[in-house]
């Protein structure tokens, strides 16, 4: 009886007794519950329980095939990176279907005005017909040259009347020294070889640069208000004609006008 007595644990009351197990047990699991549900979020953000146990997921230079990984942050810090990166903060970067148009907007026009082509612009052709004795020769080729390269029509039938005086025409004329459509002086070589259609197109060219030596005249040239006017411009401001025959070459020019029905069409604006 005293031997089982004193065997027998004893259950004591009061205010120093022994806990019971128990009472231990709901204690540790109090304590614990916190850290569960910590590791419970990390695990739902992407970090493990390696993450934070394990020497070699702390270990510089573990990070495999990636290369050399950066030192493992204090735990608080990741916790707290935990924490932040939760689901309830990370946005959500799924694609979204777009929405279809509805046939109405389909079949709704638009409403930004469609742009008209830009028309080239072209420079109408001159026909030229006459047998007046004031015509010069090739005169159809000579208006229609100039024409072509920028001179309104008054500009190139006084062109023209002021050649006529010059060579009638003729673009193999030579004579006193010179010679050509203009009269060159003295004639420039290749200017006359024989023939006279690569020479026509030569000396045309020749008479383009040679009007660039007067260039502060082409803008009244090409403003004259008559193909006499612009005859008289020329063979004042470009030619300087030793002879003027001012009189030959405004008729010759307005010879020209009429048979090229340049004074019906109006000027063409300089290009």
């Amino acid at each position: 009886m005293g031997s089982r007595a004193g065997n027998r644990k004893l259950r004591r009351t009061g205010r120093h007794h022994a806990p019971r197990n128990t009472g231990k047990l709901a204690h540790r699991l109090a304590v614990a519950a916190p850290a569960v549900a910590m590791l419970g979020i990390l695990a739902g953000v992407g970090y493990g329980i390696a993450d934070f146990t394990s020497p070699a997921a702390a270990a510089p230079g573990s990070g495999g095939a990636g290369g050399a990984q950066a030192p493992a942050r204090p735990l608080g810090q990741q916790l707290a990176a935990g924490m932040a990166r939760s689901p309830a903060a990370v946005k959500d970067t799924r694609p979204r279907p777009r929405a279809t148009p509805s046939a109405s907007a389909k079949a709704r026009p638009s409403s930004k005005p469609k742009r008209k082509a830009r028309k080239a612009r072209t420079t109408a052709a001159v026909s030229c017909s006459g047998t007046s004795g004031l015509l010069p020769m090739n005169y159809a080729a000579i208006v229609q040259f100039m024409i072509a390269h920028g001179y309104s029509h008054n500009a190139a039938a006084g062109m023209a009347g002021n050649i006529y005086q010059e060579s009638k025409g003729n673009p193999e004329s030579v004579g006193m020294g010179g010679g050509g459509l203009i009269g060159w002086t003295p004639l420039p070589s290749g200017f006359v070889t024989g023939n006279p259609s690569a020479d026509l197109q030569t000396q045309l060219a020749a008479i383009l640069t040679y009007n660039q030596g007067w260039a502060q005249y082409i803008p009244a040239l090409n403003a004259a208000s008559s193909p006499a006017a612009a005859a008289d411009i020329y063979v004042t401001d470009f030619e300087r004609a030793g002879i003027p025959a001012a009189s030959t070459r405004e008729a010759s020019a307005e010879a020209v006008a009429a048979a090229c029905r340049l004074l019906a069409a109006g000027p063409a604006g300089a290009a």
